[in-house]
């Protein structure tokens, strides 16, 4: 059954838009740098024995949309950890939470890496209190677009390169454009280039986003799996994609494959309103109030 009261958040939510809305920066150059701190409150480390794994992004106080390869074998909360408002991996900061997993959700189609309904829901065990550095990214609409060439922002601590054995220690950003699917179909069945597809075999859907750039040289690698493609419409930021594969890192045309949040929408507002407590509600209501006054540092 419902939460009832959920769809009076939403509706609240709708008017204020309380997500998607990070304290302003300064202009970032565009191409795969640091990230300053705080400038994506979305962005979370799914952790599993303390070791960054995957990224992912907070939508609630208490959910997180991730990828579903994130998660191998038998789903065991317990295994995982998710940590909110982290800038530098090995470094402790005072206003990073670390939460335990309650659930995790993985979409019912998903069967596999580089396959179709790359997508899964957790539920932390407690909901978070929102700060400047903690906040969560708007959902589009299932009828939203991003269109061809819209410019895009991925973040995460992947690796640098395929060759580089370690993550990034601080939080990287890139900004990639959106691609035309077809366009990056063909790239990937170029039989110029090492591992292409066979002709007869289609590898991007309609429930997948193809971004990034011909050349290569800029890209999302491994430990950003899982992480937000985020679109901004108007003043508001949008989870537009979610990092799930690519072969290779940053390699002439290969770009990166994201799963498109738009198509999985029912499926993560059903999940998240079946599986919702009272504060999870609540706390929507008490942060939608103090962001429309203006006082985003106030802790919840």
């Amino acid at each position: 059954m419902l939460n009832p009261g959920c769809s009076h958040i939403a509706l609240l939510l709708l008017l204020m838009r309380a997500c998607g809305h990070p304290r302003p920066f300064s202009l970032r150059i565009i191409g795969g740098q640091k990230a300053e701190e705080g400038e994506w409150p979305w962005q979370v480390s799914i952790r599993s024995n303390r070791e960054h794994i995957c990224g992912g992004s907070l939508v609630s106080p208490q959910w997180v949309v991730t990828a579903a390869h994130c998660f191998e074998g038998p789903l065991d909360p317990s295994r995982y950890q998710v940590n909110l408002g982290e800038y530098e991996l090995p470094k402790p900061d005072p206003s990073m939470i670390s939460c335990k997993v309650s659930q995790i959700f993985v979409h019912p189609y998903y069967v596999g890496v580089a396959q179709s309904a790359d997508i899964a829901l957790v539920r932390l065990e407690k909901p978070v209190d929102f700060s400047r550095i903690i906040l969560p990214i708007c959902l589009p609409d299932g009828s939203e677009t991003f269109p061809v060439g819209m410019p895009c922002w991925a973040t995460g601590w992947g690796k640098f390169s395929d060759a580089h054995p370690m993550v990034a220690r601080t939080m990287q950003e890139v900004m990639m454009p959106i691609l035309d699917s077809e366009a990056c179909e063909k790239m990937y069945h170029n039989e110029t280039e090492e591992g292409a597809m066979p002709m007869n075999f289609t590898l991007i859907y309609e429930d997948m986003i193809c971004a990034g750039y011909p050349e290569g040289q800029k890209d999302t690698c491994q430990g950003d799996s899982g992480g937000p493609l985020a679109c901004k419409i108007k003043d508001t930021w949008f989870l537009a994609g979610v990092v799930s594969f690519g072969f290779g890192c940053a390699h002439p045309n290969r770009p990166g494959i994201y799963t498109r949040t738009t198509s999985f929408m029912d499926w993560i507002r059903n999940t998240m309103a079946q599986n919702a407590g009272p504060r999870d509600c609540a706390n929507w209501v008490i942060l939608s109030l103090i962001l429309l006054l203006g006082s985003t540092n106030v802790l919840l």
